[in-house]
């Protein structure tokens, strides 16, 4: 009669589930190697493999007969920790501002661009420094504005060249670009207080939170990030973002905001201090601008976060640039991107315009243009244009502040602005340009009798087409007794009764532009001599007696 064992068949089940649970991470912690021709145990071990005695264990864990014969496309099934890793040297490839690297052996001191690393290294940026880092692989880091990084390990597996690289990023933000990891493995994460994020390769932000909130918030734009810790884990995918505060489980991931419009942005600038305002977008708290020397934005410039949807900068060497901003959510979670080039042309700067005034009035066909003067040797160059938009007309370059146009200037409305040149730097931009108006001068005027009247004479303008004449019995012409235009300089007045007159003209132009009044002068209609005659006639007895 068989023996039975009820008990053994619940612990088989186990056993077997131990089995496969421990199983599947010690294949997934295997190296699968093809033998290529010309291979055998001793040449692998000695080129992969921690120690060439490991040969052996190779051997006797796939049964080979001859350790120097070998199948080519024979699998060999090689343990991770078996594999030989070599220090990859990580290079600084560049920075700005205030970057100081901390190693063991040398201390503390102030980073080089260009420089190689070794773990175990911390590099820490000041407030408006930035530093990249680049590795073996392709792969590439930005660490941002006050941040520490601690360099943990670089390494490279030499069967395949694989990437094995840990950081811990104490405090601060880092924007990484991680080029896709070897088929077999290969390792990039990042550690935080709050949790690790691992990637096979992506693009992604990590920023970790110290003080009160102390909590790590991952952004990916590219690929997908596994996010965990003690208390469990998620993945983000593209255009996806999770927050993790310290001793809890990472947030579900949610949808980043979209990128802000910048169509608004004027691509070039001529002004400093400048402000570039861009429209609000929907679910943002804030906005992140940030600004670099390059399209690769190795490093930044200028980072800074805002609550208004604006850029403010006030000091900036010309040059081109990429601006970079992205909305902020209220869980603090940086949305996606948007970017914009970005040139500065602010110098030299211009002079600053004395004469004539805004909105001038001069009747000199050719009036004197005046303007300040840098302390250093230099010319300028004066444009002129008719009111509207600026089309020049006159562009002359002098040297000194001052200039008198080539040309007389028909009567109407213009504006002028000047640049600065340099013998180094060349034309800077341009004033912003001021508006004055040419007239024609007031005429003189004459009287003179004939025998219809009074008739009054005045100068003749080459560049008028007729003539305004106002007469009145009060200096002010509030209520002219006459108001009249005249084709010729000239003009007979009759009618007018005896008195005390003022009188002037105004030129008006073939263009419609009115000049300016002339002087006032005055004149006087006398009593008509026939009115004595009944006087002169009632002393005539008095001449008989």
């Amino acid at each position: 009669m068989p023996i039975r064992f009820p008990c053994l068949i619940p612990l088989a089940w186990a056993l077997l589930c131990w089995a496969l649970l421990w199983s599947a991470p010690a294949r997934a912690a295997e190296f699968v190697y093809v033998v290529q021709p010309g291979d055998h145990l001793w040449n692998i071990a000695q080129r992969y493999l921690q120690r060439p005695t490991q040969a052996l264990d190779l051997l006797r864990r796939h049964h080979i007969a001859d350790a120097r014969r070998l199948q080519p496309g024979t699998r060999l099934h090689i343990p991770q920790q078996w594999l030989r890793l070599q220090t990859a040297s990580v290079q600084l490839a560049a920075l700005v501002g205030e970057v100081s690297i901390e190693t063991p052996a040398a201390g503390l001191r102030a980073a080089v661009a260009g420089e190689w690393l070794q773990a175990p290294a911390v590099l820490r940026t000041g407030p408006g420094g930035s530093a990249k880092l680049q590795f073996s692989d392709g792969s590439h880091v930005m660490v941002l504005r006050d941040s520490e990084l601690r360099l943990h390990d670089s390494l490279t597996r030499l069967v395949d060249q694989a990437g094995m690289v840990t950081l811990e990023l104490l405090r601060g933000g880092l924007e990484n670009d991680v080029q896709p990891r070897k088929p077999q493995g290969g390792r990039f994460e990042i550690r935080t207080p709050a949790a690790v994020a691992a990637v096979r390769g992506t693009r992604f932000r990590v920023h970790a939170d110290v003080g009160d909130a102390l909590q790590t918030r991952a952004e990916v734009l590219t690929g997908a990030v596994r996010l965990f810790n003690s208390d469990g884990q998620v993945t983000a995918e593209a255009a996806q973002g999770s927050v993790v505060r310290v001793r809890l489980a990472p947030q579900p991931p949610v949808a980043l905001l979209p990128p802000p419009d910048l169509s608004c942005v004027p691509t070039r600038v001529e002004r400093l201090p400048f402000d570039l305002f861009f429209p609000a977008l929907d679910g943002a708290t804030s906005y992140r601008v940030q600004i670099a020397p390059g399209p690769a934005f190795d490093v930044t410039i200028a980072d800074a976060t805002t609550r208004a949807p604006r850029l403010g900068v006030r000091e900036l060497a010309d040059g081109h640039y990429m601006l970079r901003v992205r909305a902020i959510d209220a869980q603090g979670l940086e949305g996606l991107p948007q970017e914009r080039r970005l040139e500065l042309h602010a110098r030299p700067e211009p002079p600053l315009l004395i004469e004539p005034v805004p909105g001038a009035v001069t009747a000199d066909a050719r009036p004197q243009f005046r303007w300040t003067e840098r302390a250093a040797d230099g010319a300028y160059r004066l444009q002129l244009s008719r009111a509207g938009r600026f089309e020049p007309i006159v562009e002359q370059v002098v040297d000194g502040g001052r200039a008198t146009p080539a040309q007389d200037l028909a009567p109407g409305s213009y504006q002028w602005r000047v640049a600065s040149i340099d013998g180094a730097r060349g034309q800077g931009p341009f004033s912003d340009a001021q508006a004055f108006r040419r007239t024609l001068p007031g005429p003189d005027t004459q009287t003179a009798s004939d025998d219809d009247g009074l008739r009054l004479r005045w100068s003749a303008q080459t560049e008028a087409a007729r003539y305004r004449l106002q007469v009145a019995r009060d200096a002010r012409f509030e209520q002219p007794e006459l108001d009249v235009l005249s084709e010729a300089p000239q003009y007979g007045l009759t009618a007018l009764a005896p008195g005390i007159y003022y009188v002037r003209v105004q030129a008006i132009a073939t263009t419609g532009e009115t000049g300016a009044w002339g002087g006032t002068h005055t004149f006087t209609v006398a009593e008509p001599r026939g009115s004595r005659w009944p006087w002169l006639m009632l002393l005539l007895p008095l001449v008989l007696l």
